[in-house]
């Protein structure tokens, strides 16, 4: 004869993987839902208990102790106090009236929770089903506890009556035949229907220990079905889990060959592979190298352009400078001394403003820079004084106006180089639009923990389509031999990203220092930080 386990064993060992999972999976949740349901079902059982507990034991023996209460605070207090005249006994009959209403109502709230069931939850299920018949007994504390209810049910109407009399007595002025009442029959009764009430609570008591029993029994062996159905259920998984852990190892064993076999393969593809790479990543560097020249080239395009477009004024100047000279040798006038420096002055002073522009456009897009605490009006200063003369020619007046001590954070070489863009573009609207009186003023003033420039031309405005454009790179409304639209590009950079600040432009109507006032002006704003 075959040993079923063994045929168990052979049966799951047959199994696939796959089977052998699903079944090891079922079987725990089989296990945790029958754990879980039995728990469920123990913790309902154990509600029960104490719900009955409470309700037929607990509640009911609080009623009892009312009933003590009202007996010893509300009756015989208020007899007492009628008694020694504190209170009338017209007074005295309507509380002892409320008294004996609660005194009803209480015994009857005690009556009704003797209704209730004390049989078990899981009993009385079963009993439902058919699967057993219901026993009605009457245990002999049940017999005690209705001999108590009569016999004090019968006292209160005997407290009745007599405190019925009593009133009565009392009603008819006759206190001394009403105070003999109160006390040889008044009060032996009411101690008596107390020591009733009193072992009708010992009764309750004595039950509600037999329900806390119940209910801790009820505890233990759920307690005691949970620790059985969970070692169950681990050891029968466990016992399985072993069974396909076996499995799984021949399985790895078979496919550790494979993996052999398919490593060799992998690794010739891997090493092809890998030179592929390094020839598309030696491609690729090179493509990143290409890149970077033409991004070099980028940038020295557009550093020359903006060398060229700073230089144009400037050698403009200088070729007035050298034809000066021509001009005085054909009108056969002397060089004089003085003229040959002034202009040799201006000359000079024309080349090294060349000179640092490219010093400051060389160092433009050094990181390294360290910002510096600089006056503003004097690098305006600084930058009218090297156009003034150029510009006066020109027949363009040059304004400054503001306190001289706005110290401000950045770079002066740079700031000094958007004042000399913006003084350029106002000269090339004023020329271009033929204005007849032509005037630029710089304004400096201190807002917050800003410094504030505008600077302001009379050339009739920015038209509205230039305005939301005007600082976009190579971006010009002039011809390309003339201008790259680069200039208000590079201020902006200056500003914002080197020193924090902010560039726009609007058109306004101004008066001038000099009391004209214009309705059409162009006004360039900068915002920037003060010293810190």
């Amino acid at each position: 004869m075959n040993n079923p386990l063994s045929e168990f064993m052979g049966n799951i060992d047959e199994m696939t993987i796959t089977r052998k999972t699903t079944l090891l999976f079922l079987i725990m949740v089989v296990g945790m839902l029958f754990i879980g349901s039995f728990a469920h079902m123990s913790i309902n059982r154990i509600k029960n208990n104490f719900d009955i507990l409470y309700t037929k034991r607990m509640l009911p023996t609080s009623r009892l102790e009312n009933l003590i209460d009202i007996y010893t605070v509300n009756v015989l207090d208020t007899i007492r106090d009628i008694e020694k005249g504190s209170i009338s006994a017209k007074e005295g009959k309507v509380v002892i009236a409320l008294a004996q209403e609660l005194i009803r109502l209480e015994l009857q709230e005690y009556k009704n929770s003797l209704t209730i069931d004390e049989s078990d939850w899981l009993i009385k299920l079963m009993f439902s089903w058919g699967l057993g018949e219901l026993e009605h007994r009457a245990p002999a504390k049940l017999k005690e506890e209705d001999v108590l209810i009569s016999r004090i049910e019968m006292k209160i109407h005997t407290i009745d009556g007599i405190l019925l009399n009593m009133f009565t007595y009392f009603e008819k002025n006759h206190p001394k035949a009403a105070i003999e009442i109160l006390q040889n029959e008044l009060y032996p009764s009411v101690y008596s229907i107390n020591i009733d009430i009193t072992g009708l609570i010992n009764l309750n008591l004595e039950g509600a220990k037999q329900g806390f029993s119940r209910t801790q029994s009820v505890y233990e062996n759920t307690f005691e079905w949970i620790v059985v159905a969970t070692i169950g259920t681990i050891s029968f998984a466990a016992l399985l889990a072993i069974v396909l852990l076996q499995n799984i190892r021949l399985l790895h064993a078979r496919l550790a060959k494979m993996v052999d076999a398919k490593t060799k393969e992998l690794q010739q593809l891997n090493y092809d592979l890998e030179q592929k790479v390094l020839h598309e990543v030696a491609q690729s560097r090179e493509k990143d190298k290409i890149m970077f020249r033409q991004s070099r080239l980028a940038s020295m395009g557009e550093m020359i352009g903006n060398i060229a477009h700073q230089w144009r004024q400037p050698l403009n100047a200088m070729v007035l400078i050298i034809q000066s000279f021509q001009m005085k040798k054909m009108a056969g006038l002397e060089l004089s001394d003085e003229f040959v420096e002034k202009q040799a002055n201006e000359g000079i002073a024309l080349a090294s403003s060349m000179s640092q522009t490219i010093d400051d456009f060389r160092n433009f897009f050094k990181p390294n820079k360290d910002a510096k605490i600089f006056s503003a009006k004097e690098m305006v200063t600084y930058s009218i004084k090297l156009v003034q003369e150029y510009y006066a020619k020109a027949g363009i007046q040059i304004y400054l106006s503001g306190p001289l001590e706005v110290q401000v954070s950045g770079y002066p070489n740079e700031f000094s180089q958007v004042i000399m863009n913006l003084l350029s573009n106002a000269k090339d609207a004023l020329e271009e639009r033929n204005i007849t009186e032509k005037y630029i003023e710089i304004l400096i003033s201190k807002e917050a923990e800003n410094a504030i420039i505008g600077v302001i031309d009379n050339g009739g405005g920015i038209s509205d389509e230039i305005l939301d454009r005007m600082f976009e790179p190579y971006f010009t409304t002039k011809h390309k031999a003339s201008g790259t639209g680069i200039g208000l590009y590079m201020s902006k950079q200056i500003i914002e990203k080197q020193m924090n600040g902010t560039i726009s432009g609007t058109n306004i109507s101004y008066t001038f220092q000099n009391g004209k006032h214009f309705k059409d002006c162009a006004m360039i704003t900068m915002i920037v930080p003060l010293e810190k």
